[in-house]
């Protein structure tokens, strides 16, 4: 029998990407103004769900192959759905679209009834539920001396940061979904835009709705609260967030919404909503961590919460430190070192000290992962540490490897770029990706679909200041010190 994960491969390793290409993001009628939620559900659980050009790469994606290879992947056994795959795609061959959406909700429901392998690999290691647990088994960084900088220094961080997010994931939108070997084929290296960037994505929408809650609560919102800002401002989402949202809008909250009937909640979508959380803490990686932890669990359990962790303490390190790869190693140390998920960074560091040059690193990272949707956190979180390896504290340098690795790239050129911009500050980045910009920010959460990233920015310079200081502090207070 042929597994999700080889069909899932297959197509993966077929497709290719086209150069020179000039089209705008086309989200399901979105960018004519039609909130076609309905109609957009439909298409995703029709023929789409196994296999659909992305909005933005135009690459395949497979919604279905990734559930249940994500499945199989936590160790569970997947038999049942995947005796269904060919029915599947004859019944989307012959056009019968009632069949395929009864065989696609038995899918879902082989893959929710889906019994442990006792013995598979993934039940050898610590499964995290909650952040106390997490918190006890890891050594996070401190840096009681910190005090917050003067406004403008602060703000070139901040800005620094969301400028250097919003870099890497246009870079990576153009070219997500495909092989490394594939983009290296068509495009060479790439060190700049392979196409006019732009910012509408789903990337950055999550990280706006925590931006709202934590603006009226601070470091005391709750999961709860997050997931209120999700229901109000999203009007749809992915994988494991669009499990969660349609959890939420049926009143099934964290953290059951992001663990029940969820096969997605190891992919990379918390890990790419991180660097936010790392920007709300500057210096704390403590804070950054566990605001890290209450947004994970609305739509991730694990894992992929790991994952949101990690990147959450880089960017939260870079506020103070001064070189990526020592922030990458005490990021290591904040993963617990008997977690799934440490052992792929350890796998990913140590392929980067046995190799020559990146891209071998990230082909042992390829090849050992390649059981994994490109969606999943394992292969593209490897690419983090091979790109940190390797870049150090140039920006371009990483924006280039994590380019250059394939898969998920915008989710994670997005974290990764926002660590480098906090760490360098904006004045350091390099015109090329900072004024096609054009300081404009388009989403599609509801009430911000345009904006500026210097008024994001100065937003989040606010909300840092209200609740980052022990006392308060007005904005232009230049030479103001404050400690935590």
């Amino acid at each position: 029998m042929k597994h999700a994960w080889e069909y899932d491969y297959e197509m993966f390793c077929e497709a290719v990407p086209v150069k020179n290409r000039t089209d705008l993001i086309q989200w399901d009628g979105l960018l004519e103004g039609k909130m076609l939620e309905e109609a957009a559900q439909m298409l995703e659980n029709g023929k789409g769900a196994w296999k659909k050009p992305l909005p933005e790469s135009k690459a395949p994606y497979s919604k279905m192959l990734g559930a249940i290879s994500s499945m199989k992947n936590m160790g569970y056994d997947v038999e049942t759905a995947e005796l269904l795959i060919p029915k599947a795609f004859d019944a989307i061959e012959k056009d019968d679209l009632i069949r395929l959406q009864i065989i696609n909700a038995q899918v879902f429901k082989a893959l929710t009834e889906a019994p442990k392998i006792s013995d598979h690999p993934y039940w050898s290691y610590t499964i995290y539920e909650d952040f106390e647990q997490y918190e006890k088994a890891v050594e996070l960084p401190e840096y009681p001396d910190y005090h917050l900088p003067d406004d403008k220094k602060l703000f070139e961080q901040i800005h620094g940061g969301w400028l250097g997010e919003i870099i890497g994931s246009a870079l990576g939108t153009a070219i997500e979904g495909f092989k490394s070997s594939r983009i290296w084929e068509i495009f060479g290296e790439i060190t700049d835009y392979v196409k006019p960037p732009e910012t509408l994505n789903d990337d950055i929408t999550f990280e706006l709705a925590l931006l709202e809650a934590f603006c009226k609560k601070g470091f005391e919102i709750t999961s709860e609260d997050i997931a209120d800002q999700w229901v109000g401002y999203i009007p749809f989402a992915y994988t494991a967030e669009e499990v969660a949202l349609n959890h939420l809008r049926s009143g099934i909250y964290p953290p059951q919404s992001g663990y029940l009937a969820n096969p997605y909640r190891e992919m990379i979508g918390a890990a790419m909503r991180a660097a936010v959380c790392g920007a709300l803490a500057p210096g704390n990686p403590r804070k950054a961590a566990e605001l890290a932890w209450k947004d994970g669990r609305i739509s991730h359990h694990n894992n992929g919460i790991l994952a949101e962790v990690f990147n959450a303490v880089i960017v939260s390190m870079a506020y103070v430190e001064t070189d990526m790869q020592a922030i990458l190693m005490k990021a290591m140390k904040a993963i617990p070192a008997d977690s799934e998920f440490y052992s792929v960074l350890d796998f990913a560091y140590k392929a980067c000290e046995q190799s020559d040059n990146y891209r071998q690193a990230y082909e042992l990272c390829e090849a050992k992962y390649k059981e994994y949707n490109w969606v999943h956190t394992y292969p593209n979180l490897a690419a983090e540490v091979v790109a940190v390896y390797f870049a150090g504290n140039d920006f371009q340098k990483a924006m280039t490897i994590l380019m250059m690795a394939g898969q998920d790239n915008d989710c994670t050129g997005g974290p990764i770029g926002h660590a480098y911009g906090v760490m360098l500050g904006s004045g350091a980045l390099d015109s090329k990706f900072t004024e096609p910009l054009k300081d404009q920010l388009d989403t599609y959460v509801r009430t911000m679909e345009s904006q500026s990233i210097t008024s994001l920015s100065t937003k989040t310079l606010k909300a840092v200041i209200q609740y980052n200081t022990s006392g308060a502090r007005a904005l232009g207070s230049e030479n103001a010190s404050h400690s935590q």
